[in-house]
Order: C-alpha cells, then sequence, then structure tokens
C-alpha cells in the first residue's frame, strides 16, 4: 500500500502490533525507573547524618584538569565537525556513481526475486 511519500509493507495488524509492544516496553521502562528512583531515596534517607558533608565546600586542587578535559572534548568536537563537513559533499560523478550502483542493485534483486 502506498501513502504519501511512506511505503507499508504487509498488513496494518502487525504495525499496530509492534506499536502495542512499545508502547507496553516503555511502561514497562517507566515502572522501572520510578522504582529504582523510589528505592534510592529511601537508601539516601536511611544514611545517618555524620555520612553527609559538613561545613562550607574547600577548594581541593587545581581546575587544570577539569580544563584540559573541556578543551579536549571541545578539540574532539570539532575535528569531528570537520571530518563530517569535509568528507560530507560529493562530486556529482560520485553522486552518478552511486545512484547506477542503487539502480543496479535494485535490477539485480528484482531479478533474483523473479
Amino acid at each position: 500500500m502506498r501513502t504519501g511519500t511512506f511505503d507499508i509493507v504487509g498488513d496494518l495488524d502487525s504495525s499496530t502490533e509492534d506499536m502495542q509492544m512499545w508502547i507496553l516496553h516503555r511502561g514497562l521502562a517507566a515502572i522501572y525507573l520510578s522504582g529504582t528512583a523510589t528505592i534510592g531515596s529511601l537508601f539516601l534517607l536511611c544514611l545517618p547524618e555524620g555520612a553527609a558533608a559538613q561545613g562550607l565546600p574547600v577548594e581541593t586542587g587545581s581546575h587544570l584538569p577539569v580544563a584540559l578535559w573541556l578543551g579536549g572534548a571541545v578539540v574532539l568536537g570539532i575535528a569531528i565537525a570537520y571530518g563530517i563537513l569535509r568528507t560530507r559533499s560529493r562530486t556529482s560523478a560520485e553522486r552518478r556513481m552511486t545512484d547506477q550502483a542503487t539502480k543496479d542493485l535494485y535490477v539485480k534483486e528484482n531479478r533474483d526475486a523473479n
């Protein structure tokens, strides 16, 4: 069946069942997460008072390692973005070659199916 820009392959009942299973799994995950949060909260309430931090926070060390981690993440992100942008564009010859290979593959699959 053709609907707009999407093709529906198979019957609608199977896609409805898939959707119902997805909703069921999503609901179970929500129940699991809420139970985990509840148990975690109860655990924190059961801690003795001496386990909590007392007093004002103190300076524990240099901020240099955190700055290096942040700088490394930024440099890595820029390098990945540059690599994606550089290799993303294809020439018209490459596009034609890809399109022709795709069409050849479709013809081969149709020939094998028949």
